[in-house]
């Protein structure tokens, strides 16, 4: 009975285990252990689905609308044929003003060839040239009526490091002796000289005539003494395919002034000068060459000398017409400057005198109001 009492009916809860009474076997499963313990069986794997179509790719997205990268992806081909007809459009403009350019420079440079300034030296507005009736020929005229030789070159005088200006103007040979450095500061009144000694002696200074073998430098008056001239002539022409270039021939009064002071004060790159009165390129019969060695040889055929080592470009003529002949050019000046002052006189006899230079430091250098005549002036 002992054992009986100890034993718990099956139906009541053991307060020590605190579990609820049930069934020892034959249990439900509890839903909320379900998967608990060892694992069941694996479901048996269904049929795959059949594989269908792929999808259609979609529009891609649209980029953004604003900003200029934006248009011009937009508008490429519209950019494209824009950024074309621009630069047609430039092409097109600069075609146009490269030929409207050389246009222009062309009619200038006919416009400079119509008035291209002669050997035939026109007379400056200060000094008329004297009638043709009173000349025994015209200034910078062929006395046969050719054509004179046209200046060509460059004249052998210091080159300034910078490009030429438009000439100056020079108030009196003085000046233009102090501040110039080329002949041309007085060729106004050079220009009046040799008129007034054409009109003088006639074969004193004889232009030269054009050859094709023949440049003379601009600047350079292109008159010889008569004689000097006809045998020039007969050494070119006797060689027509050699150049000649004259960079001196005439040379007047008062270029040679400057001339002169120039290699006096070491100016201008003159190393030596003859004073004034002095140079026979002042009565026509000294030339300066370029080519001087090459036509040594014909020159001296044609009665000219070479000077030699000093002057290695230089030429003299030594015919019979030279001889005993000068001052003309100074002369001329002379009855210039008395023709302009006639209450300040000097001698006119040809000779460069103290009293002359002072006069013709005094003078303008563009010339005498007064130019030259060819007719006898009062005594």
């Amino acid at each position: 009975m002992a054992d009986d009492a100890a034993t718990p009916e099956p139906d009541q809860p053991d307060p020590a285990r605190g579990l609820e009474p049930g069934p020892a076997r034959g249990l439900e499963p509890d839903p909320a252990l379900e998967g608990e313990g060892e694992p069941g069986p694996e479901p048996a794997p269904g049929p795959e689905p059949a594989p269908g179509p792929e999808p259609a790719p979609g529009p891609e997205p649209a980029p953004p609308t604003r900003g200029p990268a934006a248009w011009l992806r937009q508008n490429r081909s519209l950019a494209l044929g824009l950024g074309c007809v621009a630069l047609c459009g430039v092409i097109g403009l600069d075609v146009y003003f490269i030929v409207k350019s050389d246009a222009k420079r062309t009619a200038l440079g006919g416009a400079k060839g119509a008035e291209a300034p002669s050997v035939a030296l026109p007379p400056t507005p200060a000094a008329p040239a004297p009638a043709a009736s009173a000349a025994p020929s015209e200034l910078g005229r062929d006395d046969s009526g050719g054509e004179v030789l046209d200046y060509e070159s460059d004249d052998g005088e210091p080159t300034p490091s910078k490009p030429a200006a438009a000439p100056k103007h020079f108030e009196s040979v003085q000046q233009a002796a102090v501040e110039s450095c080329t002949t041309a500061s007085v060729d106004g009144l050079s220009r009046q000289i040799i008129a007034q000694a054409r009109c003088i002696r006639p074969n004193a200074f004889v232009p030269l005539p054009s050859r094709p073998n023949l440049v003379v430098a601009s600047q350079v008056f292109p008159y010889l003494e008569l004689e000097a001239r006809n045998q020039l002539l007969k050494a070119v022409d006797a060689h027509p395919k050699a150049k000649m270039t004259i960079n001196s021939a005439l040379r007047t009064v008062a270029q040679q002034y400057l001339v002169w002071r120039w290699s006096a004060t070491k100016r201008c790159g003159v190393p030596l000068a003859t004073p004034p009165g002095e140079s026979n390129h002042e009565i026509g019969t000294a030339l300066d060459i370029a080519e001087a060695s090459s036509w040594r040889a014909a020159l001296e055929a044609q009665n000219f000398r070479w000077l030699g080592a000093s002057d290695r470009v230089h030429f003299d003529y030594k015919g019979r017409s030279s001889a005993g002949r000068g001052g003309t050019d100074v002369l001329a000046f002379q009855k210039l400057w008395n023709k302009n002052h006639p209450t300040d006189k000097i001698a006119e006899d040809g000779r460069y005198s103290p009293a002359t230079e002072q006069r013709l430091k005094q003078s303008p250098a563009d010339g005498f109001k007064l130019g030259p005549s060819c007719k006898p002036g009062p005594k």
